[in-house]
C-alpha cells in the first residue's frame, strides 16, 4: 500500500536520541531491536487480515486538536487508497490552483468536454471533503470525539465498506507534555502501511462516503445531524483503526470516561469520488 508522506519506516520517537556505548554493543542492540520490530509488524499485519483491525499505541499523551488531524489525514487517505479519489488530496488542491492560476491569467485554450467535466466533479468533491474537514474540527473543538465512522457505498443500515477510527483510549491534554502530531503521524501511516488493511487488487466502484461522529449530546454543533437511533451495521466487516495512548506511559494521568451522554452525529454533506 502506498502512503505518500507517510511511509516513513525508521523509529519515529528517537530521532533526538544520541548514540553510546562501544560499536559492537550498538550492532547487538540494533540487531534486537530489528528482530522486535519484524514481530511487531508481523502480529500488526496478522491482527489487520484476519480480525480487520490495526491498534496504533502512542507513548505519550496528544492534543485534541491532534486527534482532529489523526482523523482528517485518515480520511483522506481512505478515500485515496479505495479509488473514490485519482490521486491524493494534496495533489487534487494543487492541481485544482494549478487550473484556477490559468484561468485568472486569461489564457485562452480549447477545453475538452470531458476534461471539462473532470475538472468540474474534483471541484465538487474537494468542496465536499473541504467542508467536511471543516465541520470536524469545529466538532472536534466542541466535544471530546471518541469514534469515527466513515461509511461508503450502500446506506446507513448496510453500507458497502465500514471503518472505524476508536480514540476512546487516547489521551488528550494541552501544553507541552503532549507529542507532536508529524511524529504522531508517522507511527499512524507506518501502522497502516505495514498493516496493508486498506489495499485491494480488484477495482472499487465509485460511492458516496458519509462520516459519522460520535459526541456529547449537549456540545451545541449545528452543522451535523444527531442519530440517536442509529447503531453501527453488524451486517458488514467493521475496520477498525485505534489510537491509543501507552496506559504504561500514562497510566497515572489516565481517566475513565463516560461515554453515556455521547450520540452519533452524522455528516448532512456526502463525500461523492470520481475519477479521471
Amino acid at each position: 500500500m502506498f502512503l505518500p508522506g507517510y511511509s516513513d519506516v525508521g523509529n519515529t520517537f528517537t530521532e533526538d536520541q544520541q548514540e553510546e556505548g562501544e560499536t559492537t554493543s550498538c550492532q547487538e542492540s540494533a540487531g534486537k531491536h530489528h528482530s522486535h520490530t519484524e514481530n511487531r509488524d508481523a502480529e500488526v499485519l496478522r491482527r489487520a487480515k484476519e480480525e480487520g483491525c490495526v491498534n496504533v499505541i502512542f507513548p505519550g499523551p496528544v492534543t485534541q486538536d491532534g486527534s482532529y488531524r489523526f482523523v482528517s489525514e485518515i480520511l483522506k487517505c481512505i478515500l485515496y487508497q479505495r479509488q473514490q479519489l485519482p490521486m491524493t488530496y494534496d495533489q487534487l488542491v494543487y492541481s485544482q490552483k494549478k487550473q484556477q492560476d490559468v484561468e485568472d491569467k486569461d489564457v485562452v485554450r480549447q477545453r475538452k468536454v470531458h476534461s471539462a467535466d473532470v475538472d468540474h466533479k474534483c471541484q465538487q468533491t474537494l468542496q465536499e471533503l473541504e467542508e467536511v474537514l471543516h465541520q470536524l474540527e469545529v466538532l472536534f473543538s466542541l466535544s471530546r470525539v471518541p469514534r469515527v465512522l466513515l461509511l461508503m457505498g450502500g446506506s446507513l443500515v448496510l453500507p458497502k465498506e465500514l471503518y472505524e477510527i476508536n480514540m476512546e483510549d487516547l489521551l488528550l491534554v494541552g501544553g507541552g507534555q503532549c507529542l507532536r502530531v508529524s511524529s504522531c503521524l508517522r507511527l499512524l501511516f507506518r501502522t497502516l502501511f505495514v498493516a496493508d488493511l486498506l489495499s485491494d487488487s480488484r477495482p472499487v466502484r465509485l460511492m458516496p462516503t458519509t462520516v459519522l461522529a460520535l459526541a456529547h449530546r449537549d456540545c451545541g454543533v449545528g452543522w451535523f445531524r444527531p442519530k440517536l437511533q442509529f447503531k453501527i451495521p453488524t451486517r458488514v466487516k467493521n475496520q477498525i483503526i485505534t489510537l491509543a495512548t501507552d496506559p504504561n506511559v500514562c497510566e497515572k494521568q489516565k481517566k475513565e470516561s463516560d461515554w453515556q451522554d455521547y450520540v452519533w452525529f452524522q455528516a448532512p454533506v456526502t463525500i461523492k469520488g470520481f475519477s479521471n
